[in-house]
């Protein structure tokens, strides 16, 4: 699920400063416009390794330049500052996996939809990171509680629109009437299982009883069975998978 696993960036987007809406996916065209593009990436790419394994508030400015192999000051024209590096993967990272969710048959039980989404996106190069590689909560479990509270809110604003997307595909496609109950239920079973990915890792890494073995993505797939099942609308062919035991 998003974050928790660190999860990798490689997408264009953009964000100017992180009190703007939503990012938007950059459409470069031109060589000088694919490279500025690809300049992004790595800088992004670079953001999330680094905050995923030293840490966000240990994370410098000038590491994400060192690592993205960049001058700093070509950072500043991308990105306005540390919290837009961050917000640019976590909305690259959703509108990747709401795609996912959308691109899935609409009457497939929501957890085995969330799984194909989770498998599709890590085959598009979203890495999901084993905990026992992050030392430190990646800035998203961070700040989902605790933190900048206008990071927070920012991953919130995000996830409602998210919602709303799933919602209205589910109307589109599964002729729902507008405004539905069954489709907002729908998404907020995806927000649900993220929710609890998010939080199962806080208290992991506050308790020390994380597995160095398991990850976000595995997790979340594990909570959306849990999920759904909860609501009845589990696929009954698939079996949750067993937690791994805590590492001593």
């Amino acid at each position: 699920m998003p974050a928790p696993a660190g999860l990798g960036s490689h997408q264009g987007t953009v964000v100017r400063g992180y009190g703007d809406a939503m990012s938007t996916p950059a459409t470069p065209s031109g060589r000088n416009a694919r490279r500025k593009a690809a300049t992004r990436q790595a800088i992004v790419a670079a953001g999330d390794a680094l905050f995923s394994t030293r840490g966000y508030t240990q994370t410098t400015m000038e590491d994400i330049a060192a690592a993205a192999n960049v001058a700093p000051r070509t950072i500043y024209l991308h990105f306005e500052s540390k919290p837009a590096i961050l917000l640019a993967h976590f909305e690259g990272w959703l509108e990747a996996f709401v795609t996912a969710i959308c691109e899935r048959p609409v009457d497939e039980a929501i957890d085995a939809t969330i799984t194909a989404a989770l498998a599709r996106i890590e085959e598009q190069g979203w890495t999901d990171r084993p905990y026992g590689q992050m030392p430190t909560p990646h800035p998203t479990v961070e700040f989902i509680g605790e933190g900048d509270p206008q990071i927070a809110g920012r991953m919130m604003h995000a996830w409602a629109q998210a919602q709303q997307r799933i919602a209205a595909d589910f109307v589109a496609r599964g002729g729902a009437p507008a405004g539905s109950p069954a489709a907002f239920s729908r998404a907020a079973v995806v927000f649900a299982s993220w929710t609890a990915t998010i939080l199962y890792a806080r208290n992991g890494y506050a308790h020390g009883t994380l597995p160095a073995e398991a990850s976000g993505n595995q997790v979340g797939r594990e909570v959306s069975h849990h999920v759904a099942q909860a609501l009845g609308a589990t696929d009954a062919a698939s079996t949750a998978p067993a937690s791994p035991e805590p590492t001593p």
